[in-house]
């Protein structure tokens, strides 16, 4: 009877991440870590000021130091959410994609965004006082190849036991992004309503991330733009996450991967 009960067990953990899909930050050493990040022109003159994230935070940053103190942020009521843009670089893979999925993509980060901030401010149209102002850009954006994906799970060796798993492994460590997943860049900006003035910018990039034989079962394989959307509800619930700490509040819920 144990073996069965194993495998009762077992069927019920995939059955529960079936649905899942995870991204990740590329390693800042990474091919993706690095490439691009000096701007497609969507945050303009900000670019000059911003500088490299620490751990957890975006690959590239500015803050406003005027708006380093929890009252700064206290008494911002509102939100006034930008419809999402496309602002596709000459380099970037949103040239590749159909514009009906590029937008779904560019619409479907501005729900997230606006269901999260949704839960803590005032959704408005328009400018006025005690009132953000948030803009964000889709610069960059590659679908998962699918197929590979899957088979990728499959542990069949290259020659020898192990080659595969080691060959992908590099791959991973050189570029940031494991082999046939999808990713995604967007530069944001948020700045007081009234004024114009810029509090914060950044440029972030997720890919996908490799879930050995549990990935076999998760309906987002198949899924070849799972692991962009799977990003931008991290981003959202990021977003909510870091103003409700600016804030100082007690309910502040983290983003997770």
């Amino acid at each position: 009877m144990k073996p069965f009960s194993s495998t009762l067990t077992l069927a019920a953990v995939l059955i529960a991440l079936a649905g899942c899909s995870s991204t990740s930050q590329p390693g800042r050493n990474t091919t993706l870590g690095e490439d691009n990040l000096n701007g497609s022109g969507f945050l303009s003159d900000v670019y000059p000021l911003m500088k490299e994230g620490k751990d957890g935070e975006a690959l590239r940053l500015y803050r406003n130091p005027k708006y380093a103190s929890t009252a700064s942020f206290t008494r911002y009521k509102k939100v006034l959410l930008d419809p999402v843009k496309l602002y596709a670089g000459p380099k970037s893979k949103l040239h590749e994609a159909p514009q009906a999925d590029s937008n779904a993509i560019a619409q479907g980060l501005y729900n997230q965004l606006h269901e999260q901030l949704g839960k803590d401010y005032q959704m408005v149209d328009t400018p006025g006082p005690d009132t953000l102002h948030i803009a964000v850009a889709i610069v960059d954006a590659e679908a998962a190849d699918t197929s590979l994906k899957a088979a990728s799970y499959i542990p069949i060796p290259l020659g020898v036991p192990g080659a595969k798993a080691a060959a992908m492994q590099a791959v991973s460590h050189t570029t940031g992004q494991p082999p046939f997943t999808g990713q995604v860049t967007v530069e944001g900006k948020m700045a007081d309503s009234q004024t114009g003035e810029i509090i914060v910018a950044e440029i972030d990039r997720r890919t996908g991330s490799r879930r050995p034989i549990i990935g076999l079962f998760e309906s987002s394989t198949y899924d070849s733009w799972s692991d962009v959307t799977a990003a931008e509800k991290y981003w959202a619930e990021k977003v909510r996450y870091r103003l409700c700490m600016r804030r100082e509040a007690t309910n502040c819920v983290a983003a997770v991967e």
